[in-house]
């Protein structure tokens, strides 16, 4: 009976799991279809059947809005069409997860991570559009010039990316990475179609070789789970055990949740290999969202033969650096490890493109928490981490940076713990969401880890201050002693 239970109150992440591995199952078939308009029909029409299969009639909300965010795109100038599909995108958002205030049931989790990935796709495709214009006309105003300067970029960013509107639909209605991601930009949808690589990179090897761990990963989030469940957290029984237990309980609450993520996310990942789907060659040094940073338009050219023997990777449709997310010493690099494909998408859209510098951070921050929900726990989990890096950032530069041998590894590990303290202390609000059942938490450990991060940046401050007012010292020491040296 304890088993039923859990099936059926885990029903939903089941059906989940099982559409990912039949998205995973259709790879090879789907890569084999002959033409590409057979190929993107029948993508489109797999991805709208698992829409529906997930989410019923909320499947509405997702093809809805996809549609209408591809009209807005497409009757809007290509000046102001990434403005318009963003606000129309977050504000459609807002309404979909605010429907029950209109009348409209609310939608499943499932449905809300579906239209969470059609938001980043309407929209990110939105400034590919705007944003190959503006490098056109840059390139051809620096024409004109009659000194040119020596370019920096590559010539990939001068090519006008203008889908139409069958193109835009099938880009976003797509079944690989509708589920739960990754990312991707529309060049690289492109790209699958046009250009050989699917037909010669090891798709078999590739996704055994990612989904490999995936069964580790699910032992592990239904163990961790079962012995430590959320809701103990807010039990008076937990309220009860010793401080040190309590402190140390979101630790396994952060484990379960980076084993369900790392399953997902990995599966997700399995979707785009079964398929050959993100396939580049390694000579274009390819990034997460991004693709080929290098060379692009001459890996555009590559001939059939030259496709068959070259080497390829799926860097491109990355999420996840697991062993990344386990090792890294700072809460600086974890953020560029985790859930890679996004972090691209907020940094490409967001914070590059935001007009008023010293606020970039801040307006990445805040589109990255209402991308999520608008529970107070994804505030507390995103928005405070600029705060904790701040103090590391300190520490890091005074004694982690330059150190050396056994000294590195100690510093290392206690850097490591705390950027894992800090963590798990963050994800206990993620997980909790609501303000209340948040406060329940924090007030059982006397939020003490806020009084932490406090004590860490000031007395950080006063370290490195004095460490810049023994600098001219030093340096006048040296000058001093190789003025003595010459005088000899």
């Amino acid at each position: 009976m304890k088993m039923l239970s859990f099936l059926i109150k885990h029903r939903n992440d089941f059906i989940y799991l099982t559409l990912l591995l039949f998205s995973v199952g259709i790879g090879p078939r789907y890569r084999a279809l002959k033409t590409v308009q057979t190929k993107k029909w029948v993508g489109s029409i797999i991805g709208l059947i698992l829409i529906s299969i997930v989410s019923g009639y909320s499947a509405l909300h997702p093809i809805f809005s996809a549609i209408l965010g591809i009209i807005a795109i497409k009757v809007t100038s290509i000046k102001k069409c990434h403005v318009v599909a963003f606000f129309f995108m977050f504000g459609y958002l807002v309404f979909f997860r605010l429907a029950d205030k209109f009348g409209l049931p609310l939608s499943s989790g499932q449905t809300n991570l579906i239209e969470m990935i059609i938001v980043l796709r309407v929209v990110g495709v939105a400034f590919e559009i705007n944003g190959s214009w503006l490098a056109i006309a840059q390139a051809k105003k620096d024409e004109n010039k009659e000194q040119k300067e020596v370019k920096t970029r590559d010539d990939d960013f001068l090519e006008i990316i203008n889908p139409s509107f069958e193109d835009l639909f099938h880009y976003c209605f797509n079944y690989i990475g509708l589920l739960t991601g990754p990312y991707y930009r529309y060049r690289t949808f492109d790209d699958y179609f046009r250009l050989p690589y699917s037909k010669y990179v090891d798709c078999l090897g590739f996704t055994i070789n990612t989904m490999k761990m995936v069964p580790f990963y699910i032992s592990m989030y239904l163990a961790l789970s079962n012995i430590w469940p959320l809701e103990y957290i807010l039990s008076e029984d937990h309220n009860n055990r010793h401080f040190v237990y309590r402190m140390l309980y979101p630790w396994a609450l952060f484990a379960q949740f980076r084993q369900r993520i790392y399953s997902g996310m990995t599966l997700a990942e399995s979707v785009c290999t079964a398929a050959g789907f993100g396939a580049y060659p390694v000579q274009g040094k390819n990034r997460t969202g991004h693709g080929p940073t290098v060379g692009y338009l001459k890996l555009k050219k590559m001939s059939e033969q030259e496709a068959r023997v070259t080497q390829y990777d799926f860097n491109t449709v990355e999420s996840m650096d697991v062993w990344g997310c386990e090792t890294v010493v700072t809460l600086r690099d974890s953020m560029k490890v985790w859930n890679k494909a996004v972090q691209y998408w907020v940094a490409m859209v967001v914070y590059k493109r935001f007009p008023v510098k010293p606020l970039k951070i801040h307006a990445a921050l805040f589109v990255s928490v209402i991308w999520h929900g608008f529970h107070a726990g994804y505030f507390f989990c995103i928005y405070f981490c600029p705060f904790y890096v701040m103090a590391e950032d300190i520490y890091y530069k005074l004694y982690y940076k330059d150190a050396t041998g056994l000294k590195k590894k100690i510093l290392g590990f206690i850097m490591w713990f705390l950027r894992s303290h800090s963590e798990s202390y963050q994800c206990a609000a993620f997980l909790l969401l609501s303000f209340d059942r948040i406060w329940i938490y924090y007030s059982s450990v006397y939020h003490y880890w806020y009084g932490v991060w406090l004590g860490f940046l000031l007395l950080g401050m006063l370290l490195n201050k004095i460490h810049k007012s023994n600098q001219p010292r030093k340096v006048k020491g040296e000058v001093e002693i190789k003025q003595k040296v010459v005088s000899n």
